[in-house]
């Protein structure tokens, strides 16, 4: 899904901080090693671990992950030696019985709105399965109530500018929007146009990606038929109660 963009997604998410203090939180209240799921290019493994933290961190994109070792190698050893990446589906996810269980299970910024019912019912029975007796999780997803006011107008707009100090090229990111609301979807198209630090032909890279949306009452049965405790539903990494203007939508519960 991320072989064609995974430079520009570090690109696009490098100012998305806001979250970190909030799982580093969790990570506190749990007191024990974590399992991150969709981890991506590292964006949060990298401050778990550098707080000191064991982590497992697992996703599909070999690309990602290549990525996520890439910054991996540039930490402590100490810090190194706490951490392990598995290229995994998260949907049939079966972790070498040597891993544990897990203290805390992330399901992190919008990755849970790539799954379809059916794969986040398969998702969620692995991290009841993946969870210690006292474990918590957290799934973050923006706030269903928004998604459904997504214009749907189709129009490609231009999101960012940004430069890449890794090539040189200055990448302009246009996305247009496909709102289904009787299926509960979000078709986002993205085109990266990326242009030569020395001038000549731009080049495009084009991304189509399904999101789906629950709404509040939908997630509560989502995870009661997996046997997983709803908690908490808060609306911000402050801390605040779930409202329909809240920006998130951060669901924390239990076994």
């Amino acid at each position: 899904m991320y072989a064609a963009i995974a430079r520009y997604y570090d690109l696009t998410h490098a100012t998305l901080t806001q979250d970190i203090p909030f799982v580093l939180q969790l990570a506190a209240q749990a007191n024990g090693p974590v399992l991150e799921l969709g981890c991506g290019s590292g964006r949060l493994l990298l401050p778990l671990l550098q707080a000191g933290y064991a982590v497992v961190g697992v996703d599909n994109s070999p690309e990602m992950l290549a990525r996520a070792r890439a910054r991996l190698a540039q930490l402590p050893a100490a810090q190194r030696a706490r951490a392990r990446l598995v290229e995994a589906d998260m949907r049939h996810l079966t972790l070498p019985e040597e891993n544990g269980r897990f203290a805390l299970v992330l399901l992190p910024y919008n990755t849970a709105m790539h799954l379809s019912a059916a794969d986040l019912g398969q998702t969620l029975r692995g991290i009841r399965e993946h969870l210690a007796e006292n474990g918590r999780f957290l799934i973050d997803v923006a706030n269903p109530l928004a998604v459904a006011a997504t214009p749907n107008d189709r129009l490609l707009t231009l999101e960012n500018v940004l430069p890449d100090a890794e090539t040189g090229q200055v990448v302009a990111q246009f996305a247009s929007n496909w709102l289904d609301d009787a299926a509960q979807t979000l078709r986002i198209t993205w085109l990266y146009d990326a242009s030569p630090p020395a001038g000549g032909a731009v080049h495009r890279t084009i991304a189509q990606f399904t999101y789906h949306y629950l709404y509040p009452h939908q997630w509560q049965m989502a995870l009661s038929e997996v046997g997983l405790r709803l908690r908490q539903m808060l609306g911000d990494y402050e801390g605040n109660p779930f409202t329909e203007e809240s920006g998130r939508l951060l669901l924390l519960g239990t076994v």
